[in-house]
């Protein structure tokens, strides 16, 4: 195994198996949100206090399976994936409901979080839950002129997902996203920019995967690590997207070798883009319960 792939393998085994065997770490990031809110859901009908509660809680959950999916991707790739799809779908109910409340806050409305919170679960969203993932991008292109989200000047990977998104439905492509940039060399335009010639593709995926290994761990101080989440650290999520997005336009996306380019996360298993959502709420009560009650409020059947 290549070594820089082998020592970010480490590293996520080494921090995050604990989450699987740590029973303080369980309690506090799964069994105490599931706990709060298994209490909020058994009132059967939802106050916005209680769902802006639930919303709270379900991070921590989301977090907790993100980072288990990722280590048990290692030994059994395909519960791992069940896993990250299971987190994608607490992370995706969480902002559904956030988004919802923006129309009844009780504070003027501002932005709900910022943009970048939600580059991941954009990302993976394309790989393995496709109408998730495009409401993520919706979202972030709306919010570009209805400030329901924050930027940063270095938000150049969600600008990126955006742009990607521009390509999928055959839009115009935009410049000036993020507003405001700072000076960054980062490779994501030229995976747009290059979208034509596959030869200058595949150089431009190389760099990807170059600047992915340079940014998959702590933050450094004068730029946020994109790929520093568990989830991301040795999972090539902005390929992902690319390839899902050129695959619905039928186009073919240029394989090249790269050490972050390999199994269990590369290429994506065909079975992870094919885990449904019903398969996972049949596992999970507490998820089920959430949507239940809470898709015909999100969808503006409910006041």
């Amino acid at each position: 195994m290549a070594r820089r792939t082998g020592h970010r393998r480490d590293y996520l085994v080494r921090e995050y198996s604990r989450w699987l065997t740590d029973e303080t770490v369980r309690r506090q990031r799964l069994f105490e949100p599931t706990s709060e809110i298994q209490e909020i859901l058994s009132k059967g009908s939802l106050s916005y206090e209680e769902r802006m509660s639930l919303s709270s809680n379900m991070p921590w959950i989301a977090g907790y399976y993100f980072a288990t999916g990722a280590v048990v991707c290692l030994s059994d790739v395909e519960n791992g994936w069940r896993l990250i799809k299971r987190a994608l779908l607490y992370s995706y109910w969480k902002h559904r409901i956030l988004c919802r409340s923006r129309d009844f806050g009780r504070k003027p409305k501002g932005p709900l979080t910022n943009a970048f919170n939600l580059t991941t679960a954009t990302a993976l969203g394309l790989a393995i839950a496709w109408p998730e993932g495009i409401w993520y991008l919706e979202l972030l292109e709306r919010s570009l002129s209805d400030e329901s989200l924050s930027w940063f000047g270095d938000d150049f990977f969600t600008a990126y997902l955006v742009r990607l998104y521009r390509k999928l439905k055959r839009k115009e492509d935009i410049g000036g996203i993020p507003p405001k940039p700072q000076k960054w060399e980062h490779p994501f335009d030229d995976l747009i920019d290059c979208w034509e010639n596959e030869e200058r593709l595949g150089d431009a995926i190389l760099r990807a995967c170059d600047y992915h290994f340079r940014w998959n761990g702590m933050d450094r101080g004068t730029h946020r690590a994109e790929f520093g989440a568990p989830v991301a650290m040795v999972n090539p999520i902005e390929i992902h997207a690319l390839e899902a997005v050129r695959a619905e336009l039928g186009l073919s996306t240029p394989r090249v070798e790269h050490e972050l380019l390999q199994p269990p996360f590369y290429p994506l298993p065909e079975f992870a883009k094919n885990i449904s959502t019903e398969d996972i709420l049949a596992e999970d009560d507490v998820l089920r319960r959430i949507i239940e009650l809470n898709q015909p409020w999100c969808d503006g059947m409910e006041d």
